[in-house]
C-alpha cells in the first residue's frame, strides 16, 4: 500500500503550495497530497497508508477516527507550539507560516523522534560519490564543491556534505543553522541514526541540498576514520540522492582513508610552486602507504580565477555560482 504525507487545511492554496514544495524537493521522502475538508480526506485514506498527517488544529479537533497509524503533526496559526497537552490528540505542532524548508526540517525532526514511525528507504547502488580534496590551502575547494553541486543538482538530486572545521561561506548561505553535520555525528554516535534524522539537517542552496559544517571544530574528530567512512557510505546508500559530493576541506591526511568512497576526486591546485610541491608530496605519500591506485581517480584541476566574482561568492550569493568561467569549468567535469 502506498505511503503518503497528507496535508489537511481549509486554506486550499496554502495546502496545495506546501504539497507541491514537498514533492518538488522530495523533502520528506513521501508523496504529499493536499485536502481542504475531512470528508475527502476520509475517503482517500481508505486506499493508502498515511505515514504523516499534517493537519490544522481546527480540523484536527473533528478528525477522530481518521488518524490511525499516522504520525499527527498540527499546523498552528498562533506560533505557540511548545507542548501538546492541550492540543488535539496531544500532538506536537509546528507554526504553519514558517519558511517551507524550515517547516520540512521541523516535521522530519518530530517524525524521527517518534520511535513508532520509521521511514525505510530502499538502499541504492546508483548514487555517485564525488570528492573535493587538495593538500594545498586556499585553492577553491569549497567554491568548486558548491559550483559542481549546483551543476549536478540540475541533472538529478544532489547532496553536498562539507567536512570543513569552520563554516566559512556556509555561514553566509545560512546564518546560525539550527542543524548541521554535528547533529549527524551525534546521532551516529548515539546509535539513533535514521534517514528521517538526516532530512532534518539538510538545507538548500537553490536546487542543491547541503549539510552545513560542524558548529564545533572538534566534532569532526569525534568519529574514527572507519566510522566516518561507514556514515558517509550509509548516507549515499539510503538518502536517495543521485550524487553525493564530499568537500573534505582541511581534513588533512585523515581524508586519504575516506577517498576510497569516491568514484572520482577533484583536486584543485593553484598556480603556486609551493602548492605543486604539496601535491607531489601527497602523491608520494599515497605510494608509501600502498594507495597508489587512488591516483587513477584523481582529476587535477587548475580553477579559473574570477576576481570580479570572489566577493559575491564569499557572501554566498547564488548568482556568483550560476555563471562565469568556473561554472563553465564545472559543467565540463563529467
Amino acid at each position: 500500500m502506498r505511503r503518503v504525507l497528507a496535508i489537511v487545511d481549509r486554506d486550499g492554496a496554502y495546502a496545495s503550495r506546501l504539497a507541491a514544495y514537498f514533492n518538488d524537493r522530495e523533502t520528506t521522502g513521501l508523496k504529499a497530497t493536499a485536502f481542504t475538508d475531512l470528508e475527502t480526506y476520509r475517503k482517500y485514506r481508505k486506499n493508502v497508508m498515511v505515514e504523516i498527517l499534517l493537519i490544522s488544529e481546527e480540523l484536527a479537533a473533528k478528525a477522530h477516527g481518521m488518524t490511525e497509524g499516522a504520525k499527527i503533526i498540527l499546523l498552528s496559526e498562533d506560533g505557540f507550539v511548545t507542548g501538546g497537552e492541550n492540543r488535539p490528540f496531544h500532538a506536537p505542532a509546528v507554526f504553519k507560516y514558517m519558511p517551507a524548508d524550515r517547516l520540512g526540517r521541523e516535521i522530519m525532526n518530530l517524525y524521527a523522534d517518534d520511535d513508532t514511525h520509521v521511514i525505510q528507504r530502499v538502499s541504492s547502488g546508483d548514487c555517485e560519490i564525488l570528492g573535493i580534496y587538495s593538500p594545498a590551502n586556499r585553492c577553491g575547494k569549497t567554491t568548486l564543491a558548491l559550483t559542481l553541486g549546483l551543476v549536478r543538482a540540475e541533472r538529478g538530486r544532489t547532496l553536498l556534505i562539507s567536512l570543513e572545521e569552520y563554516a566559512g561561506v556556509f555561514r553566509s548561505i545560512v546564518r546560525d543553522p539550527v542543524t548541521d553535520f554535528s547533529d549527524v555525528v551525534y546521532c551516529y554516535l548515539q546509535n539513533s541514526w535514521s534517514w528521517s534524522r538526516l532530512k532534518g539537517t539538510v538545507h538548500s542552496f537553490g536546487p542543491l541540498d547541503f549539510i552545513p559544517p560542524v558548529r564545533c571544530a572538534e566534532d569532526v574528530s569525534l568519529l574514527p576514520s572507519e566510522d566516518m567512512t561507514a556514515l558517509l557510505r550509509r548516507i549515499a546508500e539510503e538518502s536517495g540522492y543521485a550524487t553525493v559530493i564530499i568537500d573534505f576541506g582541511s581534513f588533512g591526511r585523515r581524508a586519504v582513508e575516506l577517498l576510497d568512497l569516491c568514484g572520482r576526486i577533484f583536486l584543485p591546485v593553484p598556480e603556486d610552486p609551493a602548492a605543486e610541491l604539496k601535491v607531489e608530496s601527497f602523491y608520494e605519500y599515497l605510494e608509501k602507504i600502498g594507495r597508489n591506485e587512488l591516483k587513477d581517480r584523481i582529476v587535477k584541476c587548475r580553477l579559473p580565477w574570477e576576481a570580479e566574482n570572489a566577493q559575491a561568492a564569499a557572501r554566498g550569493l547564488i548568482s556568483a555560482y550560476e555563471s562565469g568561467a568556473l561554472r563553465e569549468f564545472a559543467e565540463r567535469l563529467h
